[in-house]
């Protein structure tokens, strides 16, 4: 079943960019010498379309400007489109804007009775439910005070919380989390993964392409209200990346550099891992210099939907590598991972930084682990050694 149906959706707004402030200027404007320019066309959105079907989950991502406030405005009716048609089947719940539904003067319980009022939600369905709200949102203590005194991750905090206790078919989020910290961000987003696993459709919109990788079905590249990329969460950011990286160097000038740096060639991760088999990761590099360069390596395991559950980083080793002229084989090992990470799928990838942690090139590779997940931190973390072979 489709929830949501963008169809060829486009939105125009008239930007007037001599308009008048007081009755002399708008006198002046009368006359045919000073007439003021006419209003210019600007396209927020052009032919937008795509479908998020039940239990699916839809990123989008682009640039400041791309669109992306104004298609949230026309999906939650705040706006409507210029051309072009909207469907939305079910409950809709959304959080995208900071404090949107909340009045200042009220209280949060308040505010949570105002806002599920808006949503459609019956008060006595909301009131069985207000303990939990205000438990998930973690702002006990101020639940009776004033929102206005609130800050902007209280806000966000009590905003979400409200907005997925309403049991929504379609959930719609924009980057307001990201004022949240991490601890309230991390919850938010298995509470996410909770409401997928019960078939409710999310629609995202952030600038966490980890977030998107980790927890979308499907992602949508906007930009200049086009768009420029669907399909795979994996596929589109990296394009996205790409454009990205290829615009900051075109309009970056390269520093020069006299010795080619490090670069990977391979990376080999075992097969499988089982319980008591030692994590080992191989990065065949090469030093094209005709002398030893130092190099720091970072590996990163991540789940196969992309989220990163625990890094290698430089400072676990001491310091850097010294990589002699030719290929090398980079080798990390660390204790048998039985006791770090859960049973699953992992990918692998490890990234070579120079003396000054410049990346130098990033290695891919997928292994499986049958294993607990923790921050491998260069304090009370696992130990670890590099060679050079």
């Amino acid at each position: 079943m489709v929830r949501v149906r963008v169809d060829r959706v486009s939105k125009r707004f008239t930007l007037r960019r001599h308009r008048p402030d007081s009755i002399g200027q708008l006198l002046l404007h009368m006359l045919p010498s000073r007439r003021a320019p006419e209003p210019e066309p600007f396209w927020a959105l052009r032919d937008v379309s795509f479908e998020v079907e039940q239990g699916r989950s839809l990123g989008v991502i682009g640039p400041n400007g791309a669109g992306k406030s104004t298609l949230l405005k026309i999906l939650t009716r705040t706006m409507l489109p210029t051309s072009g048609t909207v469907e939305i089947h079910g409950r809709v719940s959304a959080l995208i804007e900071l404090g949107a539904g909340f009045h200042p003067d009220f209280t949060g319980r308040e505010n949570i009775l105002l806002n599920a009022s808006i949503l459609g939600i019956p008060r006595r369905e909301i009131l069985r439910k207000m303990d939990d709200i205000i438990e998930f949102s973690g702002i006990a203590p101020f639940i009776d005070t004033p929102v206005k005194y609130y800050s902007s991750g209280m806000q966000a905090r009590l905003g979400f919380s409200v907005a997925i206790h309403v049991e929504p078919d379609i959930l719609i989020v924009d980057e307001v989390l990201a004022v949240g910290d991490q601890a309230f961000a991390a919850q938010c987003m298995e509470r996410i993964r909770a409401m997928q696993r019960q078939g409710v459709s999310i629609l995202l919109v952030s600038h966490d392409l980890a977030s998107i990788e980790a927890l979308m079905h499907e992602a949508v590249w906007l930009d200049h209200g086009e768009v420029r990329a669907r399909g795979a969460p994996r596929e589109v950011v990296a394009r996205y990346r790409g454009e990205a990286a290829a615009q900051s160097g075109a309009q970056a000038e390269p520093a020069p550099m006299s010795i080619p740096p490090v670069q990977p060639v391979e990376l080999r991760v075992p097969a499988t891992l089982g319980p008591g088999d030692p994590f080992v990761a191989e990065v065949v590099a090469d030093n094209p210099s005709a002398e030893d360069r130092l190099v720091h390596v970072s590996v990163r395991i991540l789940l196969a939907e992309g989220l990163e559950v625990a890094r290698f980083v430089p400072t676990h080793a001491g310091g850097p590598l010294a990589v002699p002229p030719g290929r090398h084989t980079l080798a990390l090992s660390s204790p048998p991972p039985a006791a770090w990470l859960p049973a699953g799928t992992y990918r692998v990838d490890a990234t070579i930084f120079d003396a000054e942690r410049h990346a130098a090139g990033v290695a891919t590779a997928v292994a499986e682990f049958r294993v607990r997940g923790m921050d491998l931190g260069p304090v009370g973390g696992i130990p670890v050694a590099w060679t050079v072979r």
